[in-house]
């Protein structure tokens, strides 16, 4: 079971990091001709799939097998996922508009007419 943990280990610090390169280099071109983004969306989602997938099932394999080395790993891994996920959703998500200005609280003069100032 121990083999299974570092295929996965290996799989999510080696062959993920390599294919969201992919993506970019075929969404950019890079010198290959024009950029293809539509192409390299198929790459960047089963990179991204795969980057929270693996850490997930590395946890339930690791935690229910009671190996308890590559649980600290996989759950630590599963933390850094999750904040790239929470700063990446913040990045596509703004926040709410800001509010209006306050209306003045107190009499305010106004030119060209009558006001309902004392």
């Amino acid at each position: 079971m121990s083999a299974l943990l570092a295929v996965g280990a290996v799989t999510w610090l080696v062959v993920v990091p390599l294919m969201f390169v992919q993506g970019a280099l075929t969404a950019g071109g890079m010198g290959l001709g024009p950029g293809d983004p539509a192409a390299a969306s198929g790459t960047f989602r089963w990179a991204s799939w795969l980057g929270a997938g693996i850490p997930v099932a590395g946890v339930v394999v690791s935690a229910t097998t009671r190996r308890w080395g590559w649980t600290w790993f996989y759950g630590s891994v599963v933390v850094v996922v999750a904040v790239v996920a929470a700063v990446r959703w913040a990045q596509t998500h703004p926040g709410p508009p800001p509010p209006p200005p306050p209306e003045p609280a107190h009499c305010v003069e106004r030119s060209g007419g009558d006001s309902d100032c004392p």
